[in-house]
C-alpha cells in the first residue's frame, strides 16, 4: 500500500476541522444540539472510529454525540512536538470548550481517553456531568517491553518506524480479522502510514505520555460527577489488576465488566457498553417547557 498524505486522506473524510492553538482537529458531530451530549475520548494508537459501532446505540438511546482525533492520530494534524499528557489535555480542552450545550456533558473516555477525561472533568467539573471509563489506563509502561523500548533515547523513534509500526500494523489485522472488522485494517493501515504517526507515538512513548496516570484518577476523590467504570475480563492491554487499582483511586462509582470482552470492546460489545449508561436527559425542547418562564397569559390564569 502506498503511504498517502494527511490531505489525502481528508478528502473521504466526515466531519470538520476545527482550528485550535497547535493544528487542526478533525470533529464528528450527529445528532440535534438540543439533545443531550456525550463527548467521546479515544485511547493511544487509534483513533475516533474506534466509537463506530458505538454511536448507533447511542444515537438510538437519544444521545447526541461528538468525538475528535486525538493530535498524531486519524485526519487530525501530526505536528512536530513533544506529544505529553498536558499536549493532549489542552486539545481536549479547547474541544470541550468549544461545545455548545444547554447542560453539562457526559464524558466517555477508553483507555487513555479515559485518563484524559479524568483530568478534564477536574480541569472543568461544571462542565461534566457524568465520567464514563473504559478500560482506564494505569501505566501502559510498566506492563510493556516495546514500551520501554521506543522510549530509548536516539533510538526510540527509529524503533518505531522500522519495528514499532509494523508490529503494529500485523497485530491490528489479527484483531480485526477475528472480529469480522476486515475493512479496519486499511483504514488503520492507511493512517498509520500517513507521515508524523509513527513520530507522534515514539514521542508519546519518549515523554511517557502512556505511563503512571494515577494522579488523574485521584484527583477525582473529590468529585460529585457521576462515574461509571467499564471493562473487560479478558482484556490483556489494561489487566484487571489494573481497573481495580484505578477503582481504588476514585470517589463512589458504579462499575460494570463485561466478560470475555477485551480491549477493543467499543467494537465487540457496543451495545453492552451502552446499556451500562443511564438514559439522557430530556432534550432542550422538553426540558425548556418545564423550566420556562411563566407568559402573562400564565400570570393572569393564575388570579384567583
Amino acid at each position: 500500500m502506498r503511504q498517502r498524505s494527511l490531505d489525502e486522506l481528508r478528502v473521504n473524510g466526515r466531519g470538520r476541522y476545527l482550528p485550535l492553538k497547535a493544528g487542526l482537529t478533525h470533529v464528528i458531530e450527529e445528532g440535534q444540539d438540543d439533545q443531550a451530549a456525550i463527548l467521546l475520548v479515544h485511547g493511544a494508537t487509534v483513533p475516533a472510529w474506534e466509537f463506530d459501532r458505538l454511536i448507533p446505540y447511542l444515537r438510538a438511546a437519544g444521545w447526541r454525540t461528538i468525538r475528535f482525533d486525538l493530535f498524531g492520530h486519524g485526519l487530525s494534524d501530526r505536528p512536530a512536538v513533544r506529544y505529553d499528557f498536558s499536549f493532549f489535555l489542552e486539545q481536549a480542552l479547547e474541544v470541550l470548550d468549544g461545545i455548545t450545550s444547554y447542560r453539562p456533558l457526559t464524558l466517555l473516555g477508553h483507555s487513555f481517553g479515559a485518563a484524559l477525561a479524568a483530568a478534564m472533568a477536574s480541569q472543568r467539573p461544571e462542565r461534566i456531568e457524568r465520567l464514563v471509563l473504559v478500560a482506564p489506563l494505569l501505566d501502559f509502561m510498566a506492563n510493556s517491553f516495546w514500551g520501554q523500548v521506543f522510549s530509548l533515547p536516539g533510538i526510540g523513534g527509529l524503533m518505531m518506524r522500522h519495528v514499532g509500526l509494523p508490529v503494529l500494523e500485523r497485530r491490528r489485522a489479527r484483531r480485526y480479522k477475528a472480529i469480522g472488522a476486515e475493512d479496519l485494517i486499511w483504514r488503520f493501515v492507511s493512517e498509520a502510514r500517513a507521515p508524523g504517526y509513527a513520530d507522534a507515538l515514539a514521542s508519546m512513548f519518549a515523554n511517557r505520555t502512556l505511563g503512571q496516570q494515577r494522579e488523574h484518577y485521584q484527583r477525582l476523590q473529590s468529585s460529585t460527577h457521576e462515574i461509571f467504570v467499564v471493562t473487560g475480563s479478558a482484556d490483556r492491554v489494561v489487566p484487571l489488576r489494573d481497573v481495580t487499582e484505578v477503582r481504588s483511586l476514585l470517589p463512589r462509582h458504579e462499575y460494570r465488566q463485561i466478560e470475555n470482552a477485551e480491549h477493543n470492546l467499543l467494537l465487540t460489545h457496543a451495545a453492552l457498553v451502552t446499556s451500562v449508561l443511564p438514559p439522557p436527559h430530556p432534550g432542550l425542547r422538553q426540558f425548556e417547557s418545564v423550566v420556562r418562564r411563566p407568559t402573562p397569559t400564565d400570570l393572569a390564569s393564575a388570579k384567583p
